[in-house]
C-alpha cells in the first residue's frame, strides 16, 4: 500500500549532496504514519522524529536530531520556530515548510511538496545573484502598477534595511523556509520589530491578487482568521490603492466598488492595531516551480509566476495578532534607469493555479 504522503529526500535538490548525513523528518506525532521517508540512498540513515505540541524545536534537535544531518520539518500541528543558528549547530542543513500559520491539511502538504521538489536550487540561486547585482546599480528601486498609474519608490540603499534571501542552495549550518524562493527588504532583522522604524518607501502602491493571513502566538480562533481572510479576499480580481509616506500607509480607496470590503477590513485592522499601517516588508517572490493553491496558504507566499512576483508585508507576528501578505502579480519593480528587476512589464499574466491536489505517488 502507498503512503499517503512519500518525501524523497533526493528530489530536495536544496540539500545538495547527502555525504554521509542522517536525513531527519521532523513531524507531529499524529503525522508519523501518514508520510513515509522513501529513498534515501547516500544517506547514513533515515529518521522520522516526533514534534508534539508544546515542545521545542531546539530542543528537539539538542537531544533527537544527529550531526551531521539534513533535516525537514513539516508541522502543521505544532508552531515551528526557526532555530537560533547556534541551535541548528554547524553540521545540520534545515528545511521548514510554513504550515501553521494557515490551516494545512495533508493535500496542502503534498501539494507544496511537489514544489520543492520541482524547484532547482541552482536557478534561484542565479536567479538572486542577477537581482542583487541590478540593486547595486540602480540608486533606487521603483514599484509601478501600469494598469492603476501607480509609482512607489524605495530607497534600497538606506542605512539600517536588512535583505534577507530565502533561496538558492543551502551549506551547512544554514536554513531556509520552503518552499522557497524569496528575497525580503524590512527595516531591521526579520524576527524582529519596532513601530518607529520604517522602510523608506514613498508613492502609492497597489493591493491587488492574493491574500495571506498568518496567525502568530497569542490566542486566536481559526473561525476568525477565516472571517478576516474571506474579507480580505475582496483583493483577488479587485484592487486596494494605498497611499505610503514614510513606509507608512495614510489613506486607501478601493479602486472598483468590488474592493471596498477588504478596504473596510483593513481599516478595522488599522483602527485596533495601527501597526498594520506600516508597510513592514517587501517581498520579492522568485519560485517559478509554484502553481498557486487557492485559499488561505502560507506556502503560496513565494509565488514567482514566470519572471518573479511581488508581495506587500503588513503587522508582524507574534508582535501584531497576524501578519498579512498580499501577493500583488499586478506590480513590476525597475531601477531609476528603467531596467527590469522583477516581474513582467506591465504587470499582468494569467495566474497559475493548481485546479487538482495531485494523488498519492507510488
Amino acid at each position: 500500500m502507498s503512503p499517503v504522503i512519500a518525501v524523497d529526500p533526493g528530489r530536495l535538490r536544496q540539500f545538495g549532496d547527502p555525504q554521509g548525513a542522517v536525513f531527519c523528518l521532523v513531524t507531529n506525532p499524529g503525522l508519523t504514519k501518514e508520510i513515509e521517508i522513501t529513498g534515501g540512498e547516500g544517506y547514513a540513515a533515515c529518521l522520522t522524529v516526533p514534534m508534539g505540541e508544546g515542545e521545542s524545536f531546539e530542543d528537539v534537535l539538542r537531544e533527537r536530531v544527529p550531526e551531521p544531518a539534513h533535516v525537514l520539518a513539516i508541522s502543521p500541528g505544532a508552531f515551528f520556530a526557526s532555530p537560533r543558528s547556534e541551535d541548528l549547530g554547524p553540521r545540520r542543513k534545515l528545511m521548514a515548510m510554513a504550515c501553521n500559520s494557515t490551516p494545512t491539511t495533508l493535500e496542502t502538504v503534498r501539494h507544496f511538496l511537489g514544489v520543492m521538489e520541482r524547484t532547482s536550487a541552482a536557478e534561484q540561486g542565479v536567479f538572486s545573484d542577477t537581482f542583487f547585482d541590478r540593486l547595486e546599480a540602480a540608486e533606487h528601486l521603483v514599484y509601478r502598477d501600469d494598469r492603476r498609474g501607480t509609482r512607489a519608490v524605495l530607497d534600497h540603499l538606506a542605512d539600517g534595511l536588512e535583505w534577507n534571501q530565502q533561496a538558492g542552495p543551502l551549506d551547512w549550518g544554514e536554513q531556509q523556509i520552503v518552499p522557497s524562493g524569496e528575497i525580503s527588504v524590512l527595516p531591521v532583522e526579520i524576527t524582529e520589530f519596532h513601530e518607529d522604524l520604517r522602510l523608506p518607501l514613498e508613492g502609492e502602491i497597489v493591493l491587488s491578487g492574493h491574500p495571506i493571513l498568518h496567525n502568530g502566538t497569542p490566542s486566536y480562533t481559526r473561525r476568525d482568521q477565516a472571517r478576516v481572510h474571506r474579507s480580505l479576499a475582496a483583493m483577488t480580481g479587485h484592487a486596494v490603492v494605498a497611499r505610503v509616506e514614510d513606509g507608512v500607509i495614510t489613506e486607501l480607496r478601493a479602486d472598483t466598488p468590488g474592493a471596498q470590503p477588504a478596504v473596510e477590513m483593513l481599516e478595522a485592522m488599522f483602527a485596533v492595531d495601527s501597526r498594520y499601517r506600516i508597510v513592514w516588508e517587501i517581498g520579492h517572490a522568485l519560485n517559478t516551480s509554484l502553481d498557486l493553491l487557492p485559499g488561505n496558504h502560507a506556502m503560496n507566499e513565494v509565488y514567482g509566476g514566470t519572471e518573479g512576483c511581488l508581495h506587500w508585508g503588513l503587522g508582524l507576528t507574534p508582535y501584531t495578532q497576524y501578519h498579512l501578505d498580499i501577493i500583488a502579480p499586478g506590480t513590476t519593480v525597475y531601477t531609476d534607469t528603467g531596467t527590469r528587476v522583477l516581474g513582467v512589464d506591465g504587470g499582468y499574466t494569467e495566474d497559475r493555479v493548481a485546479t487538482a491536489v495531485p494523488g498519492p505517488r507510488t
